[in-house]
């Protein structure tokens, strides 16, 4: 009777948990590295990969279990992207090798992976537009928004809940290159930021038809990354630059405003790229490329990345903690339980875990990838 009643608590335990349902992945890059402040084809070329995540014993996150896919370090560190339930996720590609030209190019493929067994699957394989990155589903799980950089135009797809369907191409007022895309909890509203045009588009959506505000809200130098509170309130956004090397921000959105506004500013290391808030979103996580996708002969160089850790409360940053990361970092994600922030690095091939307490970072260790991290996400089925 005791291992009965052991094992129904177990399995009670285990349906209840908020963490077990979550799933954490990592998209390498095999095929782009930086020589002297210019990405080229690595020697020798590895695979691209996605790569599922897990926490050893010793508190370091690794890798469980990878598959061979498309995945590409252009764009934002948001390639990916989860279904509801979490047992689905995506990932775009906007470059690929060229090994007869032995040259970089631009690519447009989405793979879609099935996570529900022991190892990846890849479902479906389709072509998005060139530059594909940064996707977002509605709501309700019907519909895919991808944000196509290297085009200058999003895409929509109808999803069934494992297969993309049909797609229609979206042109915006200006191309300037799409890059974060977030769409609120109303279904009905979407943002998309033009980092080359220093601007956000408010896209309206109704059933398959999408229709672009004409007047955009006009920020600079560069709008990168998007992630938005729960409830729709507020966005914060990474302002990129252009490559001068200067220090980057953070720019949080009243999304409740009409027009949208920004309301706040925060200053940030050089070139904010992987941007997460905490599970419980008190918290907002950030790492900058702090000069390390400059030449190294440039003054504003320098080897590694800086996370920053800030508070968030009524739509409003305060800095708390920075820490070191890692060479020429791009993705960047909290853990389901927010107790450690996991950053990538694209030159060390390497998954870094800090700690977190709500008030000090503290470097737990580190593990290797397969290629260079290039996009991080956490599922948030159960939170």
């Amino acid at each position: 009777m005791r291992n009965t009643l052991t094992l129904a608590f177990t399995a009670l335990l285990a349906m209840s948990s908020p963490v077990c349902a979550q799933t954490v992945v990592s998209a390498n890059d095999g095929h782009s590295i930086l020589r002297n402040g210019v990405q080229v084809l690595p020697q020798p070329l590895v695979p691209d990969t996605l790569s599922v995540l897990e926490r050893a014993a010793n508190g370091v996150w690794g890798v469980r279990a990878s598959l061979n896919v498309p995945v590409s370090v252009i764009g934002p560190p948001t390639a990916l992207e989860f279904t509801h339930d979490g047992k689905t996720v995506l990932v775009s590609s906007a470059s690929k090798p060229d090994v007869k030209t032995n040259k970089i190019v631009p690519d447009d493929r989405i793979s879609v992976v099935d996570l529900s067994g022991a190892k990846p699957r890849l479902v479906q394989q389709v072509a998005s537009a060139a530059g594909a990155t940064t996707m977002r589903f509605t709501p309700d799980g019907q519909h895919l928004l991808v944000a196509n950089g290297r085009s200058g135009v999003l895409t929509w797809f109808r999803f069934d809940g494992h297969r993309l369907g049909d797609r229609k191409v979206i042109t915006l007022p200006v191309s300037g290159f799409p890059a974060g895309v977030a769409i609120l909890p109303d279904g009905k509203r979407a943002l998309v930021s033009l980092w080359q045009a220093d601007r956000v588009y408010l896209l309206h959506i109704d059933g398959d038809a999408i229709t672009v505000d004409p007047t955009p809200l006009n920020i600079a130098p560069g709008p990168w990354n998007i992630q938005m509170t729960k409830d729709g309130h507020y966005a914060v956004m990474g302002m990129l630059g252009h490559g001068e090397g200067l220090p980057g921000a953070l720019s949080v959105l009243d999304l409740t405003a009409s027009p949208i506004r920004e309301i706040q500013r925060v200053t940030v290391p050089n070139a904010p790229e992987g941007l997460d808030i905490s599970p419980d979103g008190r918290y907002v996580a950030v790492v900058s490329q702090n000069g390390s996708a400059v030449p190294p002969t440039s003054p504003r160089y320098h080897p590694r990345g800086v996370v920053t850790v800030l508070s968030l409360k009524d739509g409003q940053l305060h800095t708390l903690a920075q820490a070191p990361g890692t060479l020429w970092p791009q993705g960047l994600a909290f853990s389901p339980d927010g107790k450690e922030i996991l950053v990538q690095g694209v030159m060390d091939r390497s998954l870094l875990t800090l700690g977190w307490d709500g008030e000090k970072l503290v470097r737990v260790g580190e593990a290797p990838l397969p290629g260079g991290g290039a996009d991080l996400a956490r599922s948030s089925a159960a939170e």
